[in-house]
């Protein structure tokens, strides 16, 4: 850390590259954060928290969506203090390694709740997903159990427009420059609906059961991948009549294994999808326990190749709900990370260039079973991730860093040389270089 913090101190690493290895290290230090920066305890009132969407302007507010048809309006930059913390238990419990249920059930700060819909308000029954329309956050969609999508106005916190599908809604995504919404439902077709219009414009037909998951191409506007129970994942151009492009098929791993017969993408319903920042990866999960990686710089001829990545055998996923799968934001590491919710629990931690597991996070509290039903990412640099789980709870994960005490060095610094003109990250770094010179000093004397 010392010959980090003095190669970026003279130059020799660019700020971005700074914060890459440092973000990077992150990952492998994510802990349950218990007093501070934290949600009140069950928040929902046992309800699964089905969704979670935090903005991206200002990442500041953070919609929350139950299964009691309940939605939540959280400002994450204001915090209300709910206990005094006595000097001492401050000094006893600085990081959560430390921490014990006291803390995580009694949090000394937690984030404030700006507004809150009631259940069975407007939404009749459970919310399956809830999003902020992209760049504006005066707006934002939610889709519930009781075959409704609507479309909120933000300021009034009401529904400014209802869409009646007929059938449960699974899934949403925002295309904004499109002004559409895909909708997975209860029936074996995609259904596109147009703001600008107010009504249904498309359906694309060819799953052959229910369908759980969709998602937007990240560049092509036009380009929609979508995952069925029937356990295949299709690629659509919603320009053409015949609008499907290709279909996944597992069995092809390279050129020469391509066979006009298309199998399926997972051996069980897919319940999970995410693109990467280019749009040249597609990541899947099915309920066959396993996540694929899906090179899809070839949309449409021949059909995207399977990259044949394995992410080990801690992999469980056998509920055909859909399911978060998360990638961290674009441009914060060189290496790329995905985030998977298990059954067991856990939220596990995966390199995505090899599958290798990095991080497990483990839930910790009196309430510790509920397993990660929702999640969301906490803004760029920050490795902070928020999650909702089916008991009620919204858990906060992040790093935490040791601050180092200004007051002792500024008392340490009226006995040594340091010069007037020197600021206080010069003053840090030479501290830093004495107490390693001090460690290796000791260590030499033990051997």
């Amino acid at each position: 850390m010392e010959k980090l913090l003095l190669d970026r101190l003279l130059g020799r690493i660019t700020p971005s590259r700074f914060s890459n290895i440092i973000t990077e290290n992150f990952y492998s230090e994510i802990y349950q954060l218990g007093k501070h920066d934290v949600f009140p305890g069950n928040c929902h009132d046992n309800a699964a928290v089905n969704s979670l969407s935090l903005e991206t302007t200002d990442y500041q507010y953070l919609l929350s969506g139950s299964n009691d048809s309940s939605i939540k309006l959280w400002d994450l930059k204001q915090q209300e203090t709910i206990r005094e913390e006595n000097e001492i238990d401050a000094n006893l419990h600085l990081h959560p390694t430390t921490f014990d249920n006291f803390d995580y059930d009694n949090p000394v700060s937690t984030f404030v709740i700006l507004a809150t819909i009631p259940k069975r308000h407007h939404h009749k029954f459970g919310i399956s997903c809830i999003q902020w329309w992209p760049y504006d956050t005066g707006m934002f969609a939610s889709s519930s159990f009781d075959h409704t999508v609507k479309i909120w106005d933000t300021n009034e916190l009401t529904p400014v427009h209802t869409f009646d599908l007929l059938n449960k809604v699974y899934d949403i995504d925002i295309s904004a420059e499109n002004a559409l919404i895909a909708t997975a439902n209860d029936q074996p077709f995609i259904r596109l609906l147009d703001l600008n219009s107010t009504s249904s414009a498309h359906t694309l037909l060819g799953h052959k059961g229910k369908t759980l998951v969709v998602k937007w191409h990240p560049i092509n506007l036009n380009i929609l991948a979508s995952g069925g129970y029937d356990g295949e994942v299709k690629i659509w151009d919603i320009r053409r009549s015949q609008s499907c492009l290709t279909q996944l098929d597992m069995l092809r791993t390279n050129d020469s294994s391509y066979t006009t017969k298309l199998s399926k993408a997972h051996l069980g319903p897919v319940n999970g999808l995410v693109w990467d920042h280019l749009g040249s990866l597609l990541y899947t999960v099915g309920n066959d326990d396993k996540i694929r990686v899906w090179d899809m710089v070839n949309v449409s001829t021949p059909p995207p190749i399977n990259k044949l990545i394995n992410f080990g055998p801690l992999i469980r996923n056998k509920h055909p709900h859909t399911i978060p799968l998360l990638l961290n934001p674009q441009g914060e590491t060189e290496t790329q990370f995905l985030l998977f919710p298990s059954e067991s629990g856990d939220v596990f931690i995966f390199r995505t260039i090899d599958g290798k597991l990095v991080n497990r996070l483990a839930r910790k509290g009196s309430r510790n079973t509920g397993r990660t039903v929702s999640m969301c990412n906490g803004g760029p640099s920050t490795a902070k991730y928020f999650c909702g789980t089916i008991d009620g709870e919204i858990i906060s994960w992040g790093p935490c860093l040791d601050k180092p005490d200004l007051s002792e060095l500024r008392q340490q610094d009226e006995n040594n040389d340091f010069d007037d003109d020197e600021d206080i990250n010069e003053r840090l770094l030479k501290q830093f270089q004495l107490e390693n010179k001090r460690k290796q000093f000791l260590e030499s004397i033990e051997k």
